[in-house]
């Protein structure tokens, strides 16, 4: 998988709510998110919706899904 920025940001913010890398990246690679018919952020960012992505953890931190 080739990190680019987008990816890296995601990956950023999963680890701040995290508070671990591997849980981050257990996260983005496993973890459907709600609303995408189970799709992971992998998937999404592999669609091209990392903007989606990044959307859903500014929800996450701010305490809308938690």
């Amino acid at each position: 998988m080739t990190m680019d920025e987008a990816t890296l940001r995601i990956l950023k913010m999963a680890e701040e709510l995290a508070d671990d890398e591997q849980s981050a990246v257990i996260w983005f690679e496993r973890q459907p998110i709600p609303g995408w018919a189970g799709k992971t952020a992998y998937d999404l960012v592999q669609e091209g919706k990392a903007d989606k992505v990044l959307d859903y953890l500014e929800a996450v931190k701010s305490g809308v899904y938690s």
